[in-house]
């Protein structure tokens, strides 16, 4: 299947009156970095989540908006002794759950260039009615987040997932 008369495809750019990029760098994450520093290593749910969203770059490319999302998962573990078939069994269920997602723009619109460095700081409300983190024999609630870079028609830049603890 071919791109049709009058079009041509091109690994750099065109003459604008096509792609204003060559598919095979639409399918290239940006040359860019984003990372996450925090204030302090733990966050009570009643204060506000405080850090910086650090942004580096060696292309020029425009960002649709900088975001943290996070992600709040809950894993369960329940053991139970049954029988089955005339015999005595320890069954055992495991279950993960995604008991909230949610994502916050930290800003908007740009064009980043070659050798962009920049930090952003933020502060973001947590959300009511999550549960904090916890640990146990039997359950786990885990806070997650990371950076998002958003690029129109390519892949987003994303720093590593990193685990937050959240106190009540």
């Amino acid at each position: 299947m071919g791109l049709g008369k009058g079009y041509k495809l091109s690994v750099g750019k065109t003459d604008g009156v096509g792609w204003s990029m060559g598919l095979f760098k639409r399918l290239k994450t940006p040359k860019a970095t984003i990372s996450i520093t925090l204030e302090k290593g733990e966050f009570s749910l009643r204060d506000p989540l405080i850090g910086t969203v650090n942004v580096s770059s060696s292309e020029d490319f425009d960002v649709d908006e900088i975001r943290v999302e996070f992600e709040v998962t809950e894993w369960t573990c329940a053991t139970q002794s049954m029988e089955i078939e005339g015999n005595q069994r320890t069954v055992t269920a495991r279950q993960t759950n995604r008991i909230h997602e949610g994502k916050t723009a930290i800003a908007g619109m740009m064009h980043v260039t070659d050798g962009f460095r920049k930090d952003f700081p933020f502060s973001i409300n947590l959300p009511q009615g999550v549960p904090p983190s916890y640990q146990g024999k039997n359950a786990t609630n885990t806070w997650k987040m990371k950076g998002v870079l958003a690029v129109r028609g390519r892949p987003d830049v994303t720093s590593h997932q990193m685990e937050v603890r959240i106190n009540p």
